[in-house]
């Protein structure tokens, strides 16, 4: 007799509910970025043709915006190694969740995921923090505090190329070059082709002829090659050898210098877009620069607005790039930019008051200022007294009278100039030696248009708002950089190349908005 109560299964089994919410609780983080993105439509943020990924020929496509969801699940909770991610979709009810039914993806397909969105990773940041300022009303981003921080880019440490050893081996290369041409030309002449200008500097493509010339000559001639020891070379292979030598030398060094750019002074082997900059983490305890990035980033109310990475070590360059890529994002400037004393610059600030944006960037010498002994210091020129016509008087009570104008150096504006005033009286004063070292004279250099920008900050600074600003940059800037190296351990990129860096940088950012939203949510709530 059938018995029908019997069933067949396995111990090591396990049964899950076909509604996986049914499990969690209210306060689960997943709750909470569910119903924060369960309005956005992710497949916007890849091309038509990858928003399904096939693994393998005959496997069931799997939907990229179901792998994304799980992607900056992860992050959020402080996961980054795709393999990790690959292991949670297979155990983690969460996940599972996120999956909506879709098998687990693999590690390969998560990274394929990732750097599929290399174009359109802003997008994801906007659209997440859009979402965010609706259920929180707090968020301004008219009121971001910028500031940058130095990380180390996933590089090794001793690929360094620096730009002025290149520049120093090139030269030594063409003096090389000079000392051998009379000899070439001697050579050349003698076959009937055109000789080689003395110049100053030789390219590849002229290294190249010659070696084409002289490789003409051995066959023409039919001159053996021979290497090795105890082999006499003859003298046109001498010369064909050291300007194939030279024109493979120059190759590299013009290699080298193309990768640099103009505007920064090295870069690793491993990471051509990184560059070597000296960071505050010097675990090797020795002050060597290591290969990173300067990451830019702007908080509204806890949360990155924006993020975006440099190659420029100094951040007040990046300041008005910056704001650019912000107004890319959100359609519109920030009204109060708030930044310390990096970002205070004359391009900085005139690009401000062109676009309507307040100053509260301060300048380098903003504490200083404040000082008793900067105060009460006479030979200080910002201390100094204007008569009637516009001369400086110092503290002998003598002029110091325009004479010139002195063009600004490195600003992206032109005709910018500083105002250049001089004492003509030195000679003969007592205070000459606590006033000035110049042999010719106490000089004095003033922009008048930098000082009336500098006027504006102060008075912004020192009001009730600018104070409250000042503090609250420090806190929401520091903590959010604290929340990443600290809370969720991000203190190196693990990507190689500008483009991915910043890609896993923004993934991090955008992790980092979901845990504060869900923290603040239910530290609000209770």
């Amino acid at each position: 007799m059938l018995n029908l109560t019997q069933s067949n299964y396995i111990t090591t089994q396990i049964q899950l509910p076909l509604n996986l919410e049914v499990i969690f609780k209210a306060d689960d983080e997943v709750i909470t970025f569910n119903n924060l993105v369960k309005d956005i439509d992710f497949n916007k943020f890849f091309f038509k043709k990858d928003i399904y990924n096939t693994e393998t020929r005959g496997r069931k496509k799997k939907s990229r915006a179901n792998i994304l969801k799980a992607i900056l699940f992860a992050f959020s909770i402080g996961i980054r190694s795709t393999r990790d991610i690959e292991s949670l979709c297979r155990h983690d009810t969460r996940f599972m969740f996120l999956l909506d039914g879709i098998d687990p993806p693999s590690h390969t397909t998560i990274n394929n995921t990732i750097n599929s969105l290399v174009a359109n990773i802003d997008d994801v940041l906007v659209e997440i923090n859009k979402k965010i300022m609706e259920y929180d009303q707090e968020v301004d981003p008219n009121i971001v505090y910028i500031d940058g921080t130095k990380l180390e880019a996933y590089a090794n440490k001793y690929t360094f190329v620096w730009k002025k050893a290149v520049l120093k081996y090139r030269d030594k290369l063409i003096l090389k070059i000079k000392k051998i041409l009379p000899k070439l030309n001697e050579l050349l002449s003698k076959y009937d082709y055109p000789v080689i200008e003395n110049k100053e500097y030789y390219d590849t493509s002229e290294l190249l002829d010659i070696v084409i010339v002289l490789t003409s000559i051995i066959d023409k001639e039919g001159i053996p090659l021979v290497y090795g020891k105890g082999k006499r070379k003859d003298e046109v292979q001498r010369l064909f050898d050291a300007f194939e030598e030279y024109h493979n030398k120059m190759l590299e060094y013009s290699k080298h210098l193309k990768i640099i750019g103009e505007n920064r002074n090295s870069y690793s082997k491993t990471d051509h877009d990184a560059t070597f900059m000296r960071m505050k983490d010097d675990y090797m305890r020795n002050g060597q620069l290591k290969a990173g990035y300067n990451m830019q980033i702007a908080i509204a109310n806890g949360y990155a607005m924006a993020i975006e990475l440099y190659q420029d070590r100094a951040d007040f360059s990046t300041f008005i790039p910056f704001l650019n890529h912000f107004d890319s994002l959100y359609g519109f400037y920030p009204k109060y930019p708030v930044a310390d004393a990096g970002y205070g610059s004359f391009d900085n600030y005139r690009f401000c008051m062109e676009n309507n944006i307040e100053l509260f960037q301060k300048y380098s010498m903003f504490s200083k200022e404040k000082e008793k002994k900067y105060k009460n210091n006479p030979f200080n020129k910002y201390n100094f007294k204007k008569d009637e016509e516009g001369n400086y008087i110092c503290p002998n009570n003598k002029k110091l009278v325009y004479v010139y104008d002195k063009k600004m150096k490195n600003s992206v504006y032109e005709n910018v100039y500083n105002k250049v005033y001089k004492c003509f009286e030195c000679d003969v004063c007592p205070l000459r030696e606590k006033c000035t070292t110049s042999k010719t004279g106490r000089t004095i250099s003033v922009n008048e248009e930098f000082e009336t920008y500098k006027q504006i900050v102060r008075n912004n600074l020192e009001s009730e708002e600018g104070i409250k600003l000042r503090v609250n940059r420090s806190i929401q800037v520091e903590g959010a950089f604290g929340m990443m190296k600290e809370n969720m351990r991000y203190r190196r990129f693990s990507r190689r190349s500008k483009a991915k860096a910043r890609l896993e940088a923004i993934l991090v950012a955008i992790g980092m908005n979901i845990s504060k939203f869900h923290n603040r949510k239910y530290r609000v709530i209770q």
